[in-house]
């Protein structure tokens, strides 16, 4: 590559609370990865256990990371503690990490590839599934973006071949797919992706989010609010390979049986929060585009507001109607 030519920079903001068991090994895989251009930034949403404590030794360990700290007065949720990190990130790329999660080392440099190769506003990708004391579930996670076709390799190398899990875990360097979701065909209010962690986004897209004003209605739905908006844009697509582990524990959003991450077993709460959610995303970001109108016929003009108008209001398909109708009755 010419010398005046640049790589992007990532902004990797995590986000903590309560993850004092966790939130180094997440730092970790971050300092590991093989692509290198990146900054951190941490917001802890008022942890109150030693999360901050564990967050201030890890950068005085690291003193050459690029690694910025904000520590919040009241908690705020999700959304709003991903867009104060946004205000302070200098890269062109952004991931949202939660602090419990862990990232594979060709994490980074597999989403960056994407984002160069397409001019999508976010890619996502599969995830592998692990514990509290990091003992992996599974390779392949059903809460992943899944190819219609699957199939499983299964051979009789020794375990001591396995080599940490990665080469099982299908990170290597032969490449992999990668599926365009075009906003035109895939519909908007219906989730195509994995959870917040699976995603890169372009802060160009993200930085609209910071016209959001009220943030409490989206306290815990902002992935599908920014994943869609991010779609809804600039449409998006799937890296189908795993390149990072979702952590399940005692205290998460998501907590499911040991069938792990079957939407039919999840806790009574989280599942009627789902479905309340596919009804609220809609109306949600239709109420934001409304509210910055102006803006965003200046940004797009005003025919493609329109066209971003149709999409919200009619871009149904049969998950989404499933979901309707099941919601009316819990």
């Amino acid at each position: 590559m010419e010398d005046f030519l640049k790589l992007p920079k990532v902004s990797f903001i995590v986000i903590t609370h309560n993850f004092e068991k966790f939130v180094c090994d997440c730092l970790t895989s971050i300092k590991n990865q093989t692509y290198k251009n990146f900054e951190i930034i941490v917001v802890d949403d008022v942890s109150k256990d030693s999360t901050r404590d564990k967050i201030k030794s890890f950068i005085n360990e690291n003193p050459d990371m690029q690694i910025k700290f904000i520590e919040n007065e009241n908690n705020i949720g999700q959304l709003a503690a991903f867009l104060t990190g946004l205000k302070a990130a200098t890269g062109e790329l952004v991931s949202a990490i939660d602090g419990d999660d862990v990232l594979f080392p060709e994490y980074c440099a597999m989403h960056v590839e994407t984002h160069l190769k397409t001019s999508v506003a976010l890619t996502t990708c599969r995830q592998a599934e692990i514990d509290e004391n990091n003992v992996i579930h599974t390779l392949n996670s059903i809460e992943s973006p899944r190819q219609k076709e699957e199939y499983i390799n299964i051979d009789n190398k020794s375990f001591e071949e396995f080599n940490e899990y990665r080469r099982a875990a299908g990170i290597d360097k032969d490449g992999c797919n990668v599926k365009i979701l075009d906003n035109d065909k895939y519909s908007f209010a219906t989730w195509h992706w994995g959870p917040t962690t699976s995603s890169m986004m372009r802060k160009s897209v993200c930085d609209m989010l910071l016209l959001i004003e009220k943030t409490r209605a989206l306290k815990i739905t902002a992935d599908k609010f920014m994943f869609s908006f991010c779609h809804l844009i600039g449409s998006s697509a799937i890296i189908y390979k795993v390149l990072y582990a979702y952590r399940r524990h005692s205290s998460n959003y998501s907590l499911a049986n040991p069938v792990m991450g079957n939407k039919k077993y999840l806790k009574e709460r989280t599942q009627n929060n789902y479905f309340r959610n596919n009804k609220k995303i809609r109306t949600q970001m239709f109420k934001f585009i409304s509210d910055n109108k102006d803006y965003f016929r200046e940004k797009f003009n005003k025919a493609n507001l329109v066209m971003i108008y149709k999409r919200i209001i009619f871009s149904f398909d049969s998950r989404f109607f499933k979901g309707l109708i099941k919601s009316l009755f819990i």
